[in-house]
């Protein structure tokens, strides 16, 4: 049996320490791939219907034992007209109309279209119950549920306006 020979790791390439990539290389490539704007939108699509089936899942927890349970309707989330995704009751048996965000990281931001903060609005005015519910983390084993019951007057979240619509006239 021979001796195991002492190398200088120093003076050893990247190359021949990984068979991989490494941590540079790989950080080069991602830089330097375009973003591919399709894939990109098909993954936030299924992180959205991940966060849906994880608050579908929820309301029916909360509502357990109510003969509400039976009546929370998911399909909501199917027909962006609506402003919401999941028409679901208090256990007292009030409609309770939830729009939900999520997000696979930790950070405190999401978007809310023009269309669903005027669905907030109007559904206040209206004496509705309407709530954002708000997923962080949501690939993990303990997702975060946030719920914000009246985004329209909350002093803990700050709007910014990202977009216009330009219409040629």
């Amino acid at each position: 049996m021979s001796p195991i020979e002492n190398i200088n790791i120093g003076e050893v390439q990247t190359k021949e320490l990984s068979l991989m990539y490494s941590y540079e290389d790989l950080k080069r490539e991602i830089k330097s791939s375009p973003i591919d704007y399709l894939e990109l939108h098909k993954l936030q699509i299924k992180v959205g219907q991940l966060g849906e089936a994880y608050v579908y899942e929820q309301e029916c927890k909360k509502l357990a034992g109510t003969k509400y349970i039976s009546e929370i309707d998911e399909s909501k989330a199917s027909d962006p007209k609506n402003g919401y995704d999941i028409l679901s009751f208090t256990r007292e048996g009030e409609l309770l109309h939830i729009e939900v965000k999520a997000t696979t990281g930790k950070e405190e931001t999401f978007y809310l279209s023009n269309h669903e903060y005027q669905t907030a609005k109007r559904m206040k005015e209206s004496n509705m119950n309407y709530a954002i519910y708000f997923v962080k983390e949501v690939m993990s084993d303990n997702p975060k549920l946030i719920k914000i019951h009246d985004i329209t007057d909350n002093e803990e979240y700050n709007f910014e306006e990202m977009n216009w619509k330009v219409t040629r006239i």
